[in-house]
């Protein structure tokens, strides 16, 4: 098991082929009552058409939110799960993006909403009239139910049989269609909506058609929800991040945070995808200001699979909903781009880690509460990392205990992305580490000419 790098793709907003918006790209985001309504036309075929941005990247699968014929942009209102929005395309367009992600080993995940749909489907129009659909939909007290009250999300009544035949049980159903068609992986909206039954009984029916795996929507601790699905979106390292870097908890009480969720959720975590932003957020330079890249080293280094929000490779900018849906800034996709360029040295050290990919979580003790660190390894001390994170405006002396073997008296961490240098010392880590700064170490195996304390390890 380990973990991968995702990108995450608000479909209207990343690339236009068809042409089929009714609001000009570059037209800038309005907060109004057409804001859910405007469509600026990406399409399928326009995220086909940049495989390549994806395989130099050093993508390993794309999530799309929502394709499906739906009342708004965001498609998170299906109105047919059966049939794909025909602005975005057609099944043909989906065929074919999948085939050439697949041709660059890219997996995709689709996203599908299951607690509800939108008031103007047809099935909730059949109900209305009274006829046999009025049972796919959830009551209480007479009365339909709607997600969180909004009046165009009405919900299913996923526990009556005839519908979850429908949507994932039979062979003909919504899920098993569009995997059929080549769709590697889910991710479920509103997971923790749906229940640990209907979850059990979901992921039952898919794994029966193949390895196909399934991420949920959750904002809650990990680990009852991972030990059913194969991962969730994991919103609580997001939480811990946002109040670690913003000052609210401090680097000892972090790190015990993190060590008990990481400890008590095992290895699955891996799957799991550590985000920072969403099209349900701001951006992540609209919420840790200055502190992003602090930010990203832990979403890239902490177990988990990083999830990249379209965009913010490119240092995209936004707030909160719909501000943090703009259309993707082509235009900043330079070799010259700073922000590009931290991401792409992450991505390849990401990726060429086993440490980081699959390694073992190991809690660090430090002397000062401010500072956060952690340590990662897999099998060879070669490959380990030691990451610190130091978000105060002071230098900080450190001095870190945690539980290594192979930590040599004398020898020396050095950082990837600066010349800082770290002695070891009886066991220990020591140095300095400068204000506002993070850190990926890493062991210097050979600081003599001929002699090395390594040479037999």
């Amino acid at each position: 098991m380990e973990a991968k790098i995702g990108y995450q793709i608000f479909p209207d907003r990343f690339y236009s082929y068809y042409n089929r918006g009714n609001t000009p790209w570059k037209t800038p985001i309005i907060n109004d009552e057409k804001a859910g309504k405007r469509l600026y036309g990406g399409d399928l075929k326009g995220i086909e058409k940049k495989i390549d941005y994806f395989k130099d990247l050093g993508i390993d699968f794309i999530y799309l939110t929502p394709i499906f014929a739906a009342n708004s942009n965001h498609r998170y209102d299906a109105i047919d799960y059966f049939k794909i929005d025909p602005v975005l395309g057609d099944e043909n367009d989906l065929k074919n993006l999948i085939n050439s992600l697949h041709k660059e080993n890219i997996e995709l995940y689709l996203d599908i909403a299951l607690n509800h749909m939108s008031d103007k489907s047809i099935w909730f129009k059949k109900a209305l009239e009274g006829k046999k659909e009025k049972d796919y939909f959830r009551k209480e007290n007479g009365y339909y139910t709607f997600w969180r009250d909004h009046s165009s999300l009405v919900e299913l009544n996923l526990e009556n049989p005839q519908l979850q035949k429908i949507l994932w049980q039979d062979e003909n159903s919504v899920m098993k269609k569009w995997m059929k068609l080549g769709v590697d992986h889910w991710r479920l909206d509103c997971a923790y909506d749906l229940g640990f039954n209907i979850l059990k009984d979901i992921v039952k029916y898919i794994k029966l058609s193949g390895n196909h795996e399934i991420i949920g929507e959750v904002w809650a601790y990990p680990k009852d929800w991972i030990e059913i699905m194969d991962g969730i979106m994991n919103y609580y390292y997001t939480d811990i991040i946002i109040n670690y870097l913003t000052g609210n908890l401090s680097g000892k009480t972090t790190s015990e945070i993190l060590n008990k969720v990481i400890m008590d959720s095992g290895l699955k975590i891996l799957k799991s995808w550590n985000m920072l932003s969403s099209h349900d957020s701001a951006r992540i330079k609209n919420i840790f200001g200055n502190n992003w890249k602090m930010a990203v080293i832990m979403q890239f280094t902490l177990p988990g699979s990083p999830l990249i929000y379209y965009g913010e490779e490119i240092g995209m900018t936004g707030d909160n909903d719909p501000f943090c849906r703009g259309v993707m800034e082509w235009e900043k996709v330079d070799n010259q781009n700073e922000v590009l360029k931290f991401y792409k040295k992450l991505i390849k050290l990401f990726k060429n880690s086993d440490a980081l990919k699959k390694g073992n979580y190991y809690e660090v003790i430090s002397n000062d509460n401010d500072i956060l660190a952690y340590y990662r390894k897999y099998k060879n001390i070669k490959d380990a990392k030691l990451i610190i994170i130091n978000p105060t405006d002071k230098e900080k002396d450190i001095h870190l205990y945690f539980n290594e073997s192979l930590l040599l008296d004398a020898m020396h961490m050095k950082d990837h992305f600066s010349s800082n240098r770290l002695y070891i010392a009886m066991g220990s880590v020591k140095g300095k580490i400068p204000p506002n700064s993070y850190g990926i170490y890493y062991m210097e195996l050979k600081e003599y000419r001929t002699y090395s304390a390594y040479k037999r390890l």
